[in-house]
């Protein structure tokens, strides 16, 4: 599975990257904030491995109701 995040991240082009690593970096910096650490206490290997997990946390997410929104789009009765 991670493979597949890996490669499904490589493939979009700058501008989702971006986005995608900001989101994450956003949401990092508020778990941190939750958890009473300091972002400047964080070396830079810590900081960039924190927000790689929360990148890899919103590509599944997007994969798992993307899917769950195809599903239950073709499901829909057309009224």
């Amino acid at each position: 599975m991670k493979k597949e995040l890996s490669d499904f991240f490589n493939k979009q082009s700058t501008k989702a990257k971006t986005k995608i690593r900001a989101m994450a970096a956003k949401k990092a910096e508020e778990n941190c904030i939750r958890y009473g650490r300091k972002i400047e206490d964080l070396t830079m290997d810590e900081w960039k491995k924190i927000v790689a997990e929360e990148e890899e946390e919103l590509i599944q997410k997007a994969w798992k109701f993307g899917g769950i929104g195809a599903v239950a789009f073709g499901f829909m009765p057309w009224w």
